[in-house]
Order: structure tokens, then C-alpha cells, then sequence
């Protein structure tokens, strides 16, 4: 989805350029009469790109030619309205800016096994604890020990995976070698979630106490003979809040690669907070851990293959469009705390349009903790791991005109709760969302409500708790979804009790006095404001319809008939059961044929975003 034709308005910005802003500077790293001393013309450019940043005022442009850029551009400075800086990559993706050096005069360990090392001084902390302790991975528990770290090391392009400790090192090659000796796959090199991540170049080890680094590869030969590229920068552009907590305004970056950085789980290696920024026809891809953080506009971008979440535009009137998440979060982060290609939380007044969420670790998309007054339409969510879209503990969501094909089925990644809410697009403890003509098939559910509310949150609008109430469901499709069409996942007192509280109670008499005391837990769906209606359904075999509860509770309910649902909930008046012939759903087509009930209807997505790959 980065448009190649917007690659003709460089030469015309080139040209333009100081008769509308301020001075253009020229960055050149191959050649060879650059300097960080020259004045930064075409003919004497500059050798890096964070020299022209300690410089640029507002109106300025920085022109970067080709080559790989191993460095940091710690920008602080700001444009003004009207006098944006403007970060250019002349060619678009002709500039790779790096988080890794290549490194060699790798050693030999002792020892039978091909492992080779190589002093490392680099350290990379996100914390201290109480006791002094540095934390070298994030979060800071026992899970997280080995994929929360941020160190990674590239072998002729191709990642590396982690261990823990030189003795793991060497099991793993036995491992390893043995398999290749018997010709069967290696056990060892393989994703650590099922067709996420991968193919992987070797194995290492980074003993940080020790200074040492160690590597095998996967064909057991010597590093030495290998370009190996060792993340040694845990950000690429910009500066963490942490360090620069005003961020910047009115900056514009465009066309560059950005690769291999040594990030964290829920840290960025492409910065630009602050306001009115923007990032354009970049790529942002093979991070240790987060990708890009934005507060503005990010457009026509891929986001690829991160360790953990990708990001994206955030904050607060901000714009994500035409972008694509792909294959990020492919280590096995929790995927109940943090994960999938996008996580936004805390975030307003923000649109998603045209984007493509595909194969990522977790959700496609994930609203956690009080997103409000955003709106997402005309994308496509494909394939991802759980949800394709998680909308969770947030309110005034309007979801319109989008496809939802095959999520949460195992096409990636493991599903870990498959019975608990996972869906094209699950809405769980959240309010006044409208769900309007998107399309729904082949995932594990279509539409699912999960409800453990009440969720009391502290926001700027004071305490809430939240439930799901007021959501607004109308003109959609969902067909051929492999568990329910619409499931109303309610896990609450209203459908009897729970096996745990039966083990409590002992007698219903007594479950139904303390429900009767604590009547704020009692939810009954039918009575929070949802309107659902004028939809087409569609399922086949062993495929159901309606969820109403949770099956562990014995008031729930699972009808498979159209009629009993309306008769039942009231909801789905006007609603059909009917085949929404799709023009080619083996071709990924979902358009509707002529005579399509969803025609009739003026139900689904009508216009599906094109399923195509990157470019």
C-alpha cells in the first residue's frame, strides 16, 4: 500500500523547497566527500542524518540519499504552521536507517558445538529495582525473561532467536543438528508461535554480566564468513517521552526504512510525540520489540514483523491511513496483557481508514483502556491471531464498512482461549459503540460481546464502570463464521451462576440472596440500550448462530434459529437468515452478487478494501 507514484513529488519538493521554506540541507553517507563539518550542500552534504536534526529550524528540509544509516537522529527541534521540518529519503526507501553495526572477528568457543562469540558491551535496561537490580527485560516477571529482552541479532538478513544462557545454547544446537542429520525439520529454529516470526538464521546468547556474545548459525558454519548485524541502539528516530517529554510539533518524515532496533516490548524505535507531526511511505519492520509511536498523521506505511506491537498514530486527533500491520507481535508476549499488530490505549478523537491488519500475534487492533470518539472504516482484517479487532474498556467506537475474514481460526499463532470471546471483532466492557455495515466470515465467531463488567476506570471524565451498553449493531453480514454469527458472551449472575460460585454457595438459595444484595453485578443484556437489527446472518453445518450467555452458566442459551433469537431477545426484528453470495469468497471477493440478500438489506462492507500484499 506505499504508493511508488508519490515518489514524482520529490523532485518537485526538491525544487520548491527554498522558495517555500527555509534552507535544505543534504545528507550523503556514501559519498565521499560527506562530513558532519561540510555546510550540508548537494555537493559538500553531510556524513548523518542527526547532524542536520541539531540544526534544522522550522521551514527547513533535510534531503537523505541512499545507503544505510547506523545511527540515532535525536531530534528535539520543532517546525512551526505553515513551516513544517521535513525529513525526506531521496529515492523513497532508498534509506535504511539502522539500529544494528555489522560486527566480526567472531571466536571460537571450546567445545564440539559451532558456537562462536564476540565481546559485547552493551547493555540494554528499562529499569531498577528496589534493591538496585537492573531489569533487562520488560515486563519484569518470570514469563517475560527471554522474549521481553531487546537484544537481536540479524544473519545475512535473517533474524536470529534467543536464549537465555550459554548451556541453553548448546542444548539447542544438539537439538538442531540432530534433526538435520535425520532430515526432518529443526525443532529448534522454528517460530515460537505456530507461522509467526521465522525463517530464523541461528541462535544466541547475550551474557550481559560476562560482556560476551555467542551465535551459532543455522548451518553450523563460521560467522565470520556471514554479514552478522548486532542491534546495538534501542531507537532510531526521535526521543522517548521519557527523554523529551514535550515531544515535537510540526515535523514531516518520509520515505525511510526503518530496521533493527534493540526495543522492548511496549517501546518504540521511531518517535515523533508531541503534535502535528507526520510520518509518510516509511517502513518500519524486524524491531526487538515496539515499532513507531505518532502523535499526528501516519500514512501509507508498513509495519512488519516487530517482536512485539507495531504502533502507529496515536494520542489525540490523530490519523492512521493506508497503512499496513503484518506479522508483528510474533514472540509469545502475554497475549492478556499486551499484544497484536496495533494497541492503542488512552487515546482520542482518532481515525483508521483504508488499513490492512494481517497475521499479526494477538489482535489485528486492540482499543484498551478508554479509546474514545474514534473511527475505524474501510480496512481489513485479516487472519490475525485472536480478534480483528478488540475494542476493550472504551466507549463512542464507530466501526463502518470493514472486512473481517478468518480470525482467531489458528491460521497464526495459538488461539488460548478459544471458547472465551474471540471474534472478527469482540466488544468487551464497553459503551455506545456503532457497528454499521461491515462483513463478517470464516472466524471463529462473527460479532461477539463479552461482558465481566462492571470495569470501574478512573478517566478525565471522572470514575466510570463499564459495561456493554448502547451499542448500536445494524446492516452488517456475518456468514460462515466457524463458532457463532453473533455471540453475546455475558458472564455475569443474570444466566445462573458460575461453577465457582455453586462451589461457594453451596445452596441457589443462598447464591440468589447474595445476587439480590449485590444487584450492580446483575446484567441483563436486553436492558443496556443495544440495538440490533436489520442484519444478515448465514451458517452451515456445525456453524450456530446466536450465543446468549456463557455455556458454563445454565441460564445461557444457544439458538440456531432465527426466529427463536427474535422471539427470545427482541432483538434482530428486521434482521434475515440467508446465503449473502459473495462473487468469489475462495478469491478473496467478498462483493455481493446481483440477487444478494445483503443488497436488499444495504448489509455489509460494499466496497472491501483490496486484499493485496505489500509492495
Amino acid at each position: 500500500m506505499v504508493n511508488k507514484a508519490h515518489s514524482l513529488l520529490f523532485p518537485l519538493l526538491l525544487l520548491l523547497a527554498p522558495l517555500l521554506w527555509g534552507a535544505v540541507y543534504f545528507v550523503d553517507c556514501q559519498n565521499p566527500n560527506a562530513s558532519d563539518d561540510n555546510p550540508g550542500t548537494s555537493q559538500l552534504p553531510f556524513k548523518t542524518i542527526d547532524k542536520a536534526a541539531q540544526i534544522v529550524e522550522p521551514g527547513d528540509v533535510v534531503i537523505v540519499k541512499p545507503g544505510i544509516y547506523r545511527e540515532h537522529i535525536k531530534l528535539k527541534r520543532s517546525g512551526k504552521p505553515g513551516a513544517p521540518i521535513i525529513f525526506l529519503a531521496d529515492p523513497p526507501h532508498s534509506v535504511i536507517i539502522s539500529g544494528a553495526d555489522v560486527f566480526k572477528d567472531w571466536r571460537k568457543v571450546e567445545g564440539e558445538e559451532p558456537i562462536y562469540s564476540i565481546k559485547w558491551t552493551y547493555r540494554f535496561i528499562i529499569d531498577v529495582r528496589p534493591d538496585g537490580s537492573l531489569v533487562e527485560h520488560h515486563p519484569d516477571d518470570e514469563q517475560h525473561k527471554l522474549w521481553g529482552r531487546a537484544e537481536l541479532v540479524v544473519v545475512d538478513g535473517k533474524l536470529c532467536l534467543p536464549a537465555l544462557t550459554l548451556d541453553d545454547l548448546r542444548k539447542a544446537w544438539h537439538l538442531h543438528s540432530s534433526a538435520l542429520k535425520e532430515n526432518k525439520p529443526s525443532p529448534v529454529l522454528q517460530p515460537p508461535l505456530p507461522n509467526l516470526g521465522g525463517p530464523f538464521g541461528g541462535m544466541f546468547c547475550a551474557d550481559t554480566k560476562n560482556q560476551i556474545l555467542y551465535l551459532w548459525l543455522a548451518d553450523g558454519s563460521d560467522p565470520n564468513l556471514h554479514q552478522v548485524e548486532c542491534a546495538t541502539r534501542g531507537e532510531l528516530f526521535g526521543l522517548s517521552p521519557w527523554e523529551n517529554p514535550q515531544g515535537v510539533q510540526f515535523v514531516q518524515v518520509r520515505g525511510f526504512v526503518f530496521r533493527h532496533a534493540a526495543t522492548f516490548p511496549q517501546r518504540a524505535a521511531v518517535w515523533l510525540l508531541g503534535s502535528n507531526n507526520v510520518l509518510e511511505d516509511c517502513i518500519i519492520e524486524d524491531m526487538a520489540g515496539g515499532g513507531v509511536a505518532v502523535n499526528g498523521v501516519m500514512r501509507r506505511c508498513i509495519i512488519r514483523r516487530c517482536g512485539h506491537t507495531g504502533g502507529g498514530a496515536i494520542g489525540e486527533n490523530f490519523l492512521n491511513e493506508d497503512c499496513i500491520w503484518e506479522g508483528n507481535c510474533w514472540k509469545p508476549i502475554n497475549r492478556g496483557w499486551d499484544a497484536g499488530g496495533f494497541k492503542l490505549a488512552q487515546a482520542k478523537k482518532g481515525i483508521f481508514t483504508r488499513c490492512i491488519f494481517r497475521r499479526n500475534g494477538g489482535p489485528g487492533l486492540w482499543f484498551d483502556i478508554d479509546v474514545r470518539d474514534v473511527v475505524v472504516k474501510n480496512c481489513l482484517f485479516e487472519e490475525n491471531e485472536n480478534q480483528g479487532l478488540f475494542i476493550e474498556i472504551s466507549r463512542n467506537i464507530t466501526v463502518l464498512d470493514n472486512l473481517f475474514i478468518r480470525n482467531g481460526v489458528g491460521i497464526v499463532g495459538k488461539v488460548e482461549w478459544p471458547d472465551w470471546g474471540i471474534a472478527g471483532l469482540t466488544i468487551a466492557e464497553s459503551m455506545n459503540c456503532i457497528v454499521a455495515r461491515n462483513t463478517f466470515y470464516d472466524n471463529k465467531d462473527g460479532i461477539a460481546f463479552r461482558e465481566q463488567g462492571p470495569r470501574n476506570l478512573q478517566t478525565e471524565d471522572g470514575e466510570i464502570a463499564f459495561h456493554n451498553e448502547g451499542h448500536l449493531i445494524v446492516r452488517n453480514v456475518m456468514a460462515r463464521n466457524r463458532g457463532y454469527q453473533l455471540a453475546l458472551w455475558c458472564d455475569n449472575p443474570f444466566f445462573g451462576w458460575h461453577p465457582a460460585e455453586k462451589e461457594k454457595f453451596k445452596e441457589e438459595s443462598a447464591y440468589e440472596k447474595w445476587v439480590k444484595d449485590n444487584p450492580q453485578l446483575v446484567y441483563d443484556p436486553l436492558k443496556v440500550g443495544m440495538l440490533i437489527d436489520y442484519n444478515l446472518y448465514f451458517a452451515q453445518g456445525k456453524e450456530k448462530l446466536f450465543l446468549y450467555g456463557v455455556p458454563w452458566r445454565p441460564k445461557s442459551e444457544e439458538m440456531g434459529d432465527i426466529q427463536l433469537w427474535q422471539k427470545k431477545t427482541g432483538f434482530d426484528s428486521h434482521s434475515i437468515f440467508g446465503d449473502p453470495k459473495f462473487l468469489n469468497p475462495e478469491a478473496n471477493d467478498f462483493r455481493f452478487q446481483q440477487d444478494s440478500l445483503a443488497n436488499s438489506l444495504q448489509a455489509g462492507c460494499r466496497n472491501p478494501i483490496s486484499n493485496k500484499g505489500d509492495d
